[in-house]
């Protein structure tokens, strides 16, 4: 037993946790595992280019969220524009799901059938270097919930064969103009002292990127996942 004089010794660990989720329709588990770009075959023109996988963009968001943290502009006009995209794709899927609920509701009081699941889900572990690798899960998560939603209310009837295929296409390509903006981002060794003062590196950073939107340099426009700026930044505001 420890008196009030006394000090403790001992220091706690560091915090651990883990995350698992289970994905369930196959719409869903494709947008998780991507696709490779197909080779070309003899006599054919077009070719199927590569799809960014849900692990790729995990993996993205936390380089981004490293180059926002050494104040990088470029990776802090990147977070934004991911936060932007996440936000739109959640808000969406979430009213789909709620319409779907409603029409999964409206049978006759006599009728009742249980939730949809997958025999055999896809159980993955989940780990990112950044909170917005998880916002990418999550809505990835939630596309699958709408998705086993639409497939159950057209199975019954409730919905047409076409408004599902538009649900489950749609709401795809929400989330893949998110891997689309991670795809494109490129690390480059600038930060915004570099820019004030017109560095070497700078100056080729601008010519190869373009310059920063003057409200993300200033820290105007910022996602709610970058670190704040730095003083001098901050100072010149």
């Amino acid at each position: 037993m420890t008196t009030e004089n006394e000090t403790r010794s001992d220091k706690p660990g560091g915090l651990t946790s883990s995350l698992k989720i289970e994905i369930h329709s196959n719409y869903a588990i494709r947008l998780w595992e991507g696709r490779p770009q197909a080779q070309a075959k003899e006599g054919v023109k077009k070719v199927k280019h590569a799809i960014m996988s849900m692990p790729q963009a995990i993996k993205r968001s936390g380089i981004i969220y490293q180059d926002s943290l050494a104040d990088n502009p470029w990776a802090d006009e990147a977070m934004f524009r991911v936060e932007t995209l996440l936000n739109e794709a959640g808000e969406h899927i979430k009213s789909r799901v709620e319409e779907l609920e409603v029409i999964l509701k409206s049978v006759p009081p006599a009728v009742s059938f249980s939730d949809i699941a997958s025999s055999s889900p896809l159980n993955i572990g989940v780990y990112s270097r950044s909170p917005l690798g998880y916002r990418c899960v999550w809505v990835l998560v939630g596309y699958d919930q709408m998705a086993l939603k639409a497939f159950q209310a057209a199975h019954y009837g409730l919905i047409s064969r076409n408004r599902r295929d538009e649900l489950l296409s749609h709401c795809a390509h929400l989330i893949r103009k998110v891997y689309g903006v991670l795809r494109l981002y490129r690390t480059v060794k600038v930060n915004r002292a570099d820019i004030a003062i017109q560095t070497k590196e700078a100056q080729q950073a601008i010519e190869k990127l373009g310059m920063p939107d003057t409200d993300i340099l200033t820290g105007k426009k910022r996602s709610s996942f970058s670190p704040p700026l730095r003083k001098a930044v901050q100072e010149e505001k």
